[in-house]
C-alpha cells in the first residue's frame, strides 16, 4: 500500500471563534499502480484533505488527529523536515488551475528541469534532457521549441499536460490529480485522463483522483471514496459503488 489515510483530522486555528475541523475521521488507501476517485460536492472537504496528505495546509491549520501512512512511515508524526523530503521526492499535485501553478516568467523546460534537480538531485544538463523528454512524453509536439517557452504561449490543455510532466518528473510513488480536467472541455478531458492512465501503469505510480464527475470516475478509477461534510460516507470498488450503493448521498 502506497498511502493509507486511517481517521485524519484536519482542524483551523481561527483567529476568533475557536477551531473548525473541515475534515473528520477521513480513511482511505491506495495501491501501487491504482487509481482512487475521491468524490462529493463542492466544500465537503477533497481538496483539504488533499493538501493535508501534501503537507501544502495553510499556516493555520494542520492535521491533529489519525494517520498519513506513506509506504509505512507516518507523515502526521514525522518531524516537519523528515515528512518535507518525503514528500518532496514521493508525492506529486496536479491542479486545477495549471496556469496559476506555473511560474510566468520562467520557461516551461526551466519548471520541469527544476522539478527533477530538487527531487532527484540531476545536474543542469541531466534536467534540461529529461525535462524535453516528459515534455515529449506528455504529448506536446516539438518538445525542444515548447521547452523554450512560456506559460502565456500555451492553451489550457498544453498547460495541464506541462504541469503533469512537471508533477511526474523524477517518478514520483503518488500522483494527486485534484480536478485536474474540470477546466478542460470534454474532448481534452478525456486526453488528460488517459494520459494520467498510460503514466501510471508505464511508472506504478498511485493516482488520487480527485472530481465531482461521476463519468470521469467509471472511465479512471478502479475504487472510489465518497466524501460528504468532511467525512467519507463510502467506500467501494468502482463496478459496485455504481450497481449498489448504499450511502443515501451516494
Amino acid at each position: 500500500m502506497v498511502l493509507n489515510v486511517m481517521s485524519m483530522e484536519v482542524t483551523i486555528d481561527r483567529r476568533k471563534g475557536g477551531p473548525v475541523r473541515p475534515v473528520r475521521a477521513v480513511s482511505l488507501a491506495v495501491q501501487a499502480g491504482r487509481t482512487l476517485a475521491l468524490v462529493g460536492e463542492s466544500g465537503c472537504g477533497k481538496s483539504m484533505s488533499c493538501l493535508a496528505i501534501a503537507g501544502l495546509l495553510p499556516r493555520r491549520a494542520g492535521i491533529s488527529a489519525g494517520k498519513v501512512d506513506f509506504e509505512g512511515q507516518d507523515l502526521a508524526a514525522l518531524p516537519a523536515k523528515e515528512a518535507q523530503l518525503i514528500r518532496r521526492r514521493h508525492i506529486a499535485s496536479v491542479f486545477q488551475d495549471a496556469t496559476g501553478g506555473l511560474n510566468p516568467v520562467r520557461s516551461i523546460g526551466w519548471q520541469v528541469a527544476e522539478s527533477l534537480r530538487l527531487r532527484v538531485g540531476a545536474t543542469r544538463a541531466e534536467a534540461d534532457r529529461e525535462a524535453v523528454r516528459l515534455l515529449g512524453r506528455v504529448g506536446l509536439p516539438d518538445p525542444e521549441r515548447r521547452a523554450r517557452e512560456y506559460p502565456h504561449q500555451f492553451s489550457g490543455g498544453m498547460n495541464q499536460r506541462a504541469m503533469i510532466a512537471l508533477a511526474v518528473a523524477g517518478n514520483p510513488r503518488l500522483l494527486i490529480a485534484d480536478e485536474a480536467t474540470t477546466a478542460l472541455d470534454v474532448t481534452l478531458q478525456a486526453h488528460i485522463i488517459d494520459l494520467i492512465s498510460d503514466l501510471r501503469d508505464s511508472l506504478g505510480m498511485a493516482v488520487l483522483f480527485v472530481t465531482h464527475d461521476l463519468g470521469l470516475v467509471a472511465q479512471s478509477a478502479e475504487h472510489v471514496a465518497v466524501m460528504y461534510a468532511g467525512r467519507v460516507v463510502e467506500t467501494a470498488p468502482v463496478e459496485r459503488l455504481f450497481a449498489d450503493p448504499r450511502h443515501p448521498y451516494t
